[in-house]
């Protein structure tokens, strides 16, 4: 749905939704590292060398405090900026850590250890899997960046470093590549991939793991993104519509900012005397009691496939057609105004037995053509029914106490109810015709039937 009934602000709220998943992710990835860091350098303590201990240990808490420092700031204007500075950190101690050789190692064997295992390529792509906690792309894009940087460095770094330890000065030789190749190709070793395919795929793979990170984050983010949007458009209309219509209606084509003229059945009811009836009550037991006659009115309108326009202090107003007109709008609203008076009937009886007074409701019914749209403020909208079949179904539910009825319908409602080959003899019995009567406001009489209080007392 794409009016702003529904969208009114949902992006602004989507956008700190996901921004608070982004601050859950970076605590949880916070707990999380400190887990596995913590383990990892217990096993140093005991699986490493002496030499290797101070190194791998000391690592593991620079990370550690780096991972705080994200966690701290969080919320901070600067996070992302601190986010960068340690992602850079973090890549930097991984590599350093990883490609530096422990005092009292042979030179030149620390490296070419390290590059034939492809040690740092493996933990950076931990590191950058661990990223996708963050619930953040940016976070992964820039850690897989970092990563491919740190990477392609230790493939310079250690092409230097052997180069060095053979007596070649790599950065004056003519033929750069050839001679840093045939460095390569003695690390790999005979019979194993070219130099080239050994290090570009190492990049590639790096690669191809930051953009499969990347996007899973993202569609993840776009997928929690549709569903709050769903959630809240679903929310929305179920204000308006019966759960029926809300599966029907979510996700449509409907525009319920543009006004447009059908044909509805429009309900009023409210409670008769209630001012009497709460006079000297506490606000909470009047909130109280809205509350139940509100959840029963709206039951009733729901159960019959009818839209609730609006709650109105003790009264509530409903349309049948809306947002689009049925054969049986006319037998749907006058069947819910029946069962409207059987659930107060049905509540009176508990309330007696609580030595509580009585409720009588006044119900009006007609049917005509209606505007349909959203109305109100830009802060403020609500899809509504105006025109004159609307005040006309109100003037009729308050015509209800002169004439000590329950229901008050227009002749045509009842008419067209009968025609329609879904309101029986069983339920027309209960109308009473009146004839035609003045109604407030209006120029022309309305000829209207009746449900006296007291035939429903009796049903």
């Amino acid at each position: 749905m794409s009016s702003a009934l529904a969208q009114d602000g949902a992006f602004a709220r989507l956008r700190v939704r996901l921004e608070e998943e982004e601050h859950a992710g970076l605590a949880f990835a916070f707990r999380f590292r400190l887990i596995a860091l913590g383990t990892v350098a217990v096993w140093l303590l005991f699986a490493a060398g002496p030499a290797r201990v101070g190194v791998g240990v000391g690592a593991c808490v620079t990370m550690m405090a780096t991972a705080w420092l994200v966690y701290a700031f969080r919320t901070s204007p600067h996070a992302r900026v601190l986010q960068l500075a340690v992602t850079v950190i973090d890549v930097t101690v991984i590599t350093i850590g990883t490609i530096v050789p422990i005092p009292g190692a042979e030179n030149g064997l620390w490296l070419e250890q390290v590059f034939g295992r492809r040690s740092l390529f493996l933990y950076l792509v931990i590191y950058l899997t661990a990223s996708a906690l963050s619930y953040s792309v940016r976070t992964v894009i820039l850690t897989g960046a970092a990563s491919l940087v740190a990477l392609a460095s230790s493939f310079a770094w250690t092409a230097l470093d052997q180069a060095r330890m053979s007596g070649i000065d790599l950065p004056g030789v003519s033929e750069l590549w050839p001679v840093a190749r045939s460095i390569f190709a003695r690390l790999i070793g005979p019979g194993f991939v070219t130099p080239e395919a050994f290090l570009v795929q190492q990049l590639i793979f790096m690669t191809l793991c930051t953009g499969f990170i990347a996007v899973a984050v993202w569609r993840a983010r776009a997928h929690l993104g549709r569903t709050l949007m769903a959630e809240g458009e679903r929310n929305n209309l179920a204000r308006f519509f019966s759960p029926n219509l809300v599966d029907r209606l979510a996700g449509g084509r409907h525009d319920f900012e543009v006004a447009r003229e059908s044909k509805a059945t429009v309900l009023f009811v409210d409670v008769v005397g209630f001012t009497r009836l709460m006079e000297g009550q506490p606000p909470q037991q009047t909130i109280d009691f809205l509350r139940v006659f509100h959840e029963r009115m709206a039951e009733c309108i729901f159960g019959h496939g009818g839209t609730l326009d609006k709650f109105i202090g003790d009264g509530v107003m409903a349309t049948f057609g809306t947002p689009d007109a049925q054969p049986d709008d006319e037998t749907r609203a006058l069947r819910c105004a029946l069962d409207m008076v059987r659930s107060v009937e049905d509540w009176n009886r508990g309330r007696r037995t609580r030595g509580l007074p009585a409720v009588r409701i006044a119900v009006g019914v007609h049917v005509g053509p209606v505007l349909m749209g959203a109305i109100g403020s830009r802060n403020r909208l609500e899809y509504s029914a105006v025109g004159d079949t609307v005040n006309v179904a109100s003037r009729l539910e308050h015509l209800a106490r002169a004439h000590d009825a329950s229901i008050v319908a227009s002749a045509e409602t009842l008419a067209a109810a009968v025609n329609s080959g879904g309101f029986t003899a069983g339920d027309s019995k209960h109308f009473r015709p009146v004839g035609a009567v003045q109604v407030p406001g209006r120029g022309e009489p309305v000829e209207v039937f009746v449900v006296p209080v007291s035939a429903s007392a009796a049903r």
